[in-house]
């Protein structure tokens, strides 16, 4: 028998996946540009959108914030990047969090070498706290992902992690839209299937988990 999880952070209404912030429901999903390499920036929105401290809508307001506030500077961070055409490696994405929202989360990250890395994922999930997934399709193009669940067999272990991909649309009847198998072909560097828009065959290099303090809203 195989088993579905999804962190608790999220629900779909009337054909929207949302999440909650305060006592009001807002947005989880958000769709990159098709000309930008910003997969990373979009993923850290939705990992703060999910975890309730943060609304992503604001990063396209006209909202005159305090300067001296962390949502500011999370804005400002994330704009400052411009249409991130090299996209975002680890460093810059925790560098991020923790130089401009360090006082509502903490970060942590794994690389795919690691001892523990796919337990890494499990125990992130199993907590309720989405996780940011680096994977590459080739040796020039890589894509951040979001982690929300996985799917596991009888024993508990691993089979797929159900994610959120700001590379194609929000999902209207689940609580993703993207699979990325755990199901390692053989000998072959793109060894993992991933099906998002399509089917394409990738390798895994990172997890990058994103933790809410206790009492921070």
């Amino acid at each position: 028998m195989r088993t579905i999880h999804v962190i608790d952070k999220l629900i779909l209404r009337e054909g929207q996946l949302k999440c909650k912030k305060d006592r009001r429901w807002q947005k989880a999903h958000y769709k990159q540009g098709d000309l930008d390499g910003a997969c990373g920036a979009y993923s850290i929105s939705m990992c703060l959108n999910i975890l309730g401290v943060f609304e992503a809508d604001e990063l396209y307001s006209d909202t005159d914030f305090d300067k001296r506030s962390a949502e500011w500077r999370m804005i400002n961070a994330l704009h400052g990047f411009g249409l991130y055409r090299d996209g975002m490696k680890t460093e810059d994405i925790k560098d991020i969090i923790q130089s401009n929202y360090s006082k509502y989360v903490s970060c942590d990250s794994r690389n795919y070498k690691e001892r523990g890395f796919m337990d890494f994922i499990k125990e992130s999930l199993d907590d309720n706290d989405p996780v940011i997934i680096g994977i590459d399709y080739n040796s020039k193009k890589g894509h951040w992902i979001v982690g929300v669940g996985y799917e596991c067999d009888k024993k508990g272990n691993m089979l797929s992690v159900l994610t959120l991909d700001p590379g194609t649309d929000s999902p209207t009847y689940s609580y993703w839209n993207g699979v990325l198998s755990l199901q390692r072909m053989p000998r072959k560097r793109f060894g993992y299937e991933y099906c998002s828009i399509g089917t394409d065959n990738v390798s895994i290099t990172d997890a990058i988990v994103i933790k809410r303090k206790t009492g921070k809203q």
